[in-house]
């Protein structure tokens, strides 16, 4: 079900914005908010063949407008046969030319509907994502509704939709049933495996339109950044993926598939990309019918899963791994991180190299020697990738990156997506394949995502041109850290408390509770081990869905793993 990809800019956000508040008059062929070609899709799948199956009505005799554009809602959460149902609350000529398969726009609460004229009425709706044709999702920034337009002619002695947006609209709590989230897998330098989140409908077609969407590519915005193990022109052999008793056996023909290489890095991209698809446990890779033996050196990727790593910092004047109300130091780094006076502190997931923050400027630390690598003024917290690079940026002039290696090796790049915005936090993922920035903009926040492009040896020669807002929070911007290579969590200002909220790339954020005069955030590798400290020192771990415990009291400074 992969059309066309739909790329959200970050100067196409704010025009996403003004067309939320606007009305905005829908033509059969116009879709909303993307443009593009659209294929359809495997549009003639059975109810049955899905994995939650949607029961739909269609239109009644005598129905209103209303009632035609409420049905005709709850109707587009059922698929089958082409959303058949769907078509039934539209007009002849237009039931054919509605493309249900050009993305998705998720809302949530109450739908008022307000007449336009005798032919044409207004929905408004509040919109929290947007679901291009690919999959991809992104959230959209809370406030005013989004009014749509239908239009409606009459087909016989009934009223039909004859103009409505292309796409579905899908209510929040209807989507995360009938949709699922994955992670397509594409190759990084050092064989690793990036993960690439879409949302597919659940149904029992899903494996084949996994491995459709991986012989697509990656999204734009990993385009630079990874790689694909299938070349050009490949294909399934007979377009679909089949499942057997665990088993997903997928047949490809195209050229360049007797490359040894190609076909290591294909198995890997499926076993990985197919491992959250349900009824599935194994992969099996033909080559026009014929079996491809597995790899006897697999790809295995290791490197953007931390698991749950303690968190460091300053307790009672010493620095190290923060284990209960005391910190363990760290070999060669700790007295060193101790003499500088730091005020920003983060330790490489290895604990073989520190990026320190002083007034002077940032400083790293490794194998027991230190030096200074960046004197810029307002210097933003460092961070440290898993190749140990500190990365570096001045709140001056954010767009201009640096990196520096513990041998003294530095280079700079630029990001022109964050010009003249007011950056609080810069962080690398784990695995280092996103780099993260957390904007302050007044009364909101927002996080923005972009790549980072590496050459084969690892070593960071820039970031993506564009980036994505992947998370929007209320308040002002506070403090920013990954939880994993995919998750992330952000500190926003709420009144004298700040409030904890999680989230990641194509993903729905969720607000886990406040704590009071936060002022700094870890993530940890996991929800359990995100731990938030005070401004006074009280230091704060999760307890149960959205509640905070303080766990100790005497921790002066926290800083970051990576």
């Amino acid at each position: 079900m992969i059309h066309t990809r739909i790329r959200r800019r970050v100067k196409r956000l704010a025009q996403l914005a003004l067309a939320a508040v606007a009305t905005v008059s829908l033509a059969a062929c116009v879709s909303v908010p993307g443009d593009g070609p659209v294929q359809l899709g495997l549009s003639d799948l059975q109810q049955a063949e899905r994995l939650v199956q949607f029961s739909a009505s269609g239109p009644s005799a005598g129905d209103s407008q209303e009632q035609l554009v409420r049905g005709f809602l709850l109707a587009a959460n059922a698929s089958a046969d082409d959303y058949a149902v769907a078509r039934e609350f539209l007009s002849e000529p237009y039931a054919s030319q509605w493309d249900p398969y050009d993305g998705a726009l998720v809302y949530e609460g109450t739908k008022p509907y307000r007449a336009d004229g005798e032919n044409a009425g207004m929905l408004s709706l509040a919109i929290v994502a947007n679901v291009d044709a690919a999959g991809a999702l992104l959230p959209v920034e809370s406030g005013a509704s989004t009014e749509l337009r239908f239009e409606f002619v009459r087909q016989g002695e009934e009223w039909r939709i004859s103009s409505a947006p292309s796409g579905v609209l899908v209510d929040r709590s209807s989507f995360t049933t009938v949709w699922s989230a994955h992670q397509l897998h594409f190759l990084g330098p050092g064989e690793r495996l990036v993960a690439d989140p879409r949302w597919f409908l659940s149904r029992t077609a899903l494996a084949t339109e996994v491995v459709t969407s991986l012989i697509e590519g990656p999204s734009a915005r990993l385009s630079q950044v990874v790689h694909s193990g299938f070349p050009p022109g490949a294909r399934l052999t007979k377009g679909t993926v089949t499942v057997t008793d665990g088993l997903a056996r997928v047949d490809l023909m195209g050229d360049g598939l007797d490359n040894e290489l190609a076909q290591r890095e294909i198995h890997a991209q499926l076993l990985s990309s197919l491992q959250t698809v349900p009824g599935v446990n194994r992969v099996e890779l033909l080559i026009e019918g014929v079996a491809v033996p597995e790899p006897s050196n697999p790809i295995t990727d290791e490197s953007a899963s931390q698991g749950a790593m303690k968190p460091v910092g300053f307790v009672d004047g010493t620095f190290g791994i923060i284990s209960a109300a005391d910190a363990e130091p760290i070999t060669d780094i700790s007295e060193i991180v101790e003499s500088l006076g730091a005020n920003a502190v983060s330790v490489s997931r290895s604990r073989t190299l520190a990026a320190v923050r002083n007034s002077d400027g940032v400083s790293i630390v490794s194998g027991g020697s230190v030096a200074l690598i960046d004197q810029r003024r307002a210097l933003l917290e460092p961070s440290v990738d898993d190749d140990l690079w500190a990365w570096t940026v001045s709140a001056a002039d954010p767009t201009v990156m640096r990196v520096t290696a513990a041998d003294g090796a530095q280079h700079a790049f630029t990001a022109p997506w964050l010009a003249d915005l007011d950056v609080r936090t810069l962080r690398v993922s784990p695995g280092g394949s996103l780099i993260a920035a957390y904007i302050n903009d007044g009364a909101n926040s927002r996080v923005l995502i972009a790549g980072v492009i590496r050459d084969n040896d690892g070593v960071p020669t820039g970031v993506s041109e564009e980036a994505d807002v992947e998370m929007w929070v209320g308040g002002e911007a506070i403090d920013f850290d990954w939880v994993d290579s995919q998750r992330f969590v952000a500190l926003s200002k709420q009144g004298n408390a700040g409030k904890v909220t999680v989230g990641g790339p194509g993903m729905f954020s969720v607000e886990q509770g406040s704590v009071p005069n936060a002022s700094h955030v870890a993530g940890g590798g996991s929800r359990a081990q995100i731990r938030v400290a005070t401004s006074d020192g009280e230091f704060y771990a999760p307890q149960g869905s959205s509640g905070w415990q303080q766990v100790a009291n005497s921790v002066e400074l926290l800083g970051k793993r990576g």
